[in-house]
């Protein structure tokens, strides 16, 4: 079951009640969560967003986490990320331990001639789309991050890309993140300029570094990473989400094994390569087609198919339907993770 750390849903349910709005009773099933320790399952996250939403009529209340935002959400990756040299190392680092903090959704780094880019993409397994105050809240948290670490130049996104559709009201949006706005958009993107990712942390570290970094992959593997298999998913759905079909090799070169080595590990948890590449195409495919307006030829080759009969073919395997079919009715069918 996917989920998120109870110190993550304290800070975002703070913000959401801050201005109150909802009934007791309709709060009752949730009070376990808001004083718990431990993961709240993602499911129950997304349906005290939309309570408090339906209650209070206040649409923009996601935006409010900016707010409330404490590097004790960040966890052990806190300090990896505050001791690096520049912004950009530092986001990188954020996106490396994101597990740490959820399992519900991917987050990952890419940098071209346009500008350096924060990503965030929903597994689909999870179940419905994420509430849009629920993305709101995750968009406010990253630019908080990037305001905290860099505190003297506060740089803000030139692009903020979301994937739920243009509302009629944007005004509280664009205060905080400015005009350059984008809705309908595949996946949650924040784009910040080039010059703005190299920007030197005041509070860079570079003989504590080493070993903050250390400590966060001692707690990444220990919390986290668990069986082979399960780092082999994570490498599996954070490649594909950047469009790689990774082989056997690569999986093995980027967890430092030999191939012979990662086959004997995986027939040790009674798994092979195959059928992880499979079940990872299959939950970015149930994401793709349910929150993204991306044509089949593209998620096709996103996936790396070779063509789109071979991606119809799997659908139909997976879902029991076409592509098209799935995508017309994505609420009513599920993908087991």
């Amino acid at each position: 079951m996917y989920s998120i750390t109870s110190d993550c849903f304290r800070i975002l349910a703070k913000a959401f009640l801050e201005r109150g709005g909802a009934r007791e009773e309709g709060l009752a099933e949730f009070a376990q969560l808001l004083t718990g320790s431990g993961t709240i399952p993602m499911l129950q996250v997304y349906r005290f967003v939309e309570l408090l939403v339906a209650e209070s009529g206040d649409q923009d209340m996601g935006l409010r986490a900016y707010q409330h935002f404490h590097p004790c959400l960040l966890g052990v990756k806190s300090y990896a990320m505050m001791s690096s040299a520049t912004l950009s190392d530092a986001l990188r680092h954020m996106a490396e331990y994101h597990p740490l903090t959820t399992d519900g959704s991917h987050m990952f780094i890419e940098q071209d001639a346009q500008g350096f880019h924060l990503m965030g993409l929903e597994i689909g397994a999870v179940g419905p789309q994420a509430p849009r105050a629920f993305i709101d809240a995750g968009a406010a948290l990253a630019l908080a991050v990037v305001h905290w670490l860099a505190p003297f130049e506060r740089p803000m996104p030139v692009l903020l890309e979301l994937t739920y559709a243009q509302p009629e009201d944007t005004d509280e949006l664009r205060r905080l993140f400015g005009d350059n706005l984008r809705f309908g958009a595949p996946r949650n993107r924040m784009t910040f300029s080039l010059s703005d990712a190299e920007i030197c942390l005041p509070t860079a570290a570079q003989a504590l570094h080493p070993l903050h970094v250390g400590y966060a992959r001692t707690w990444m593997s220990e919390q986290v990473d668990g069986s082979l298999e399960g780092r082999v998913r994570r490498i599996l759905s954070a490649q594909l989400s950047l469009g790689i079909s990774p082989g056997l090799g690569e999986v093995a070169t980027q967890l430092g094994m030999s191939k012979r080595s990662l086959q004997h590990g995986l027939m040790r948890d009674e798994v092979n390569f195959s059928d992880l590449l499979d079940a990872a195409r299959q939950r970015q495919a149930a994401s793709l087609l349910r929150h993204s307006t991306r044509s089949l030829k593209y998620i096709s080759a996103q996936l790396g198919f070779r063509d789109q009969s071979s991606f119809h073919k799997a659908c139909v395997r997976w879902f029991g339907m076409a592509p098209l079919h799935y995508r017309s009715e994505p609420q009513q069918h599920s993908v087991s993770p």
